[in-house]
């Protein structure tokens, strides 16, 4: 219950009352354990969809206007993204009851005074090592010409020669 507390704490100081100390229901769900979604955080779209629909994920359709973590144009699949877009989709809606003008639309986030943003920063090493699994591919095929070459050179030099029968010496 650390998360709960936390979480009311947070929200009783950007709130500025103790109300939100108290709630009335609190409910944490275990992404990883959903039955539907797998655990993932994002829709995964197959090839050639973002490039063809991808003008039209955001598009309202009448009185439907779509937000959604897939449908952000920064954090797309995290829970910024998922709060930018439903920003995103209230001014829309807001612009079509004539509440804001359609400039006001895509306007930057503001950054958060409690968390900055910060760049991520890579070393040398995690920006040019391959993965675990390139690593093994890398390893094993270099053994393998290593052994060749190694067998070429003996070879040539002498070290290792072959009768009629193919037997080495």
């Amino acid at each position: 219950m650390h998360r709960k507390r936390k979480i009311c704490e947070y929200y009783a100081k950007v709130m500025g009352t103790e109300e939100a100390l108290h709630p009335v229901h609190y409910e944490e769900k275990d992404w990883c354990k959903e039955q539907y979604s797998g655990g993932c955080y994002t829709a995964y779209f197959p090839p050639g969809i973002m490039t063809q629909f991808g003008s039209v994920i955001r598009k309202p359709v009448g009185k439907i206007y779509f937000a959604g973590t897939e449908t952000a144009t920064e954090w797309s699949g995290y829970m910024e993204g998922a709060i930018e877009a439903g920003e995103r989709a209230a001014r829309e809606v807001m612009c079509n009851m004539g509440l804001i003008g359609e400039d006001t639309i895509w306007v930057p986030e503001p950054v958060s005074e409690d968390v900055p943003g910060l760049p991520i920063t890579t070393t040398f090493l995690e920006r040019n090592l391959p993965s675990s699994q390139g690593l093994l591919r890398f390893l094993g095929y270099s053994a393998f010409f290593a052994t060749a070459a190694a067998g070429v050179i003996a070879f040539k030099r002498g070290f290792v020669t072959f009768n009629s029968n193919f037997n080495i010496k």
